[in-house]
């Protein structure tokens, strides 16, 4: 985490940066944190398949669901 927040630190408008920062965030528990990062993306983001995953994730996490299955964090390796 302590790489996540100083990256966003260095470019806290940089959608990659805080993406990744979200999905860690929703990996260590901090679900608030990881929705702030993935609108962000979302905000930013042109590509659709990407943009639509995140809203996917967002709606999830604000529903109390875990979006990361084992399979969905496969394919993120693939982006």
């Amino acid at each position: 985490m302590f790489a996540c927040e100083q990256a966003v630190q260095l470019a806290p408008d940089n959608g990659s940066i805080r993406d990744s920062r979200g999905l860690a965030r929703a990996l260590t528990g901090n679900t608030q944190g990881a929705i702030e990062d993935f609108e962000a993306l979302i905000a930013q983001v042109d590509d659709q398949e990407i943009k639509s995953q995140r809203q996917r994730w967002v709606k999830d996490l604000r529903a109390g669901k875990n979006p990361f299955t084992d399979e969905e964090l496969k394919s993120l390796l693939n982006q």
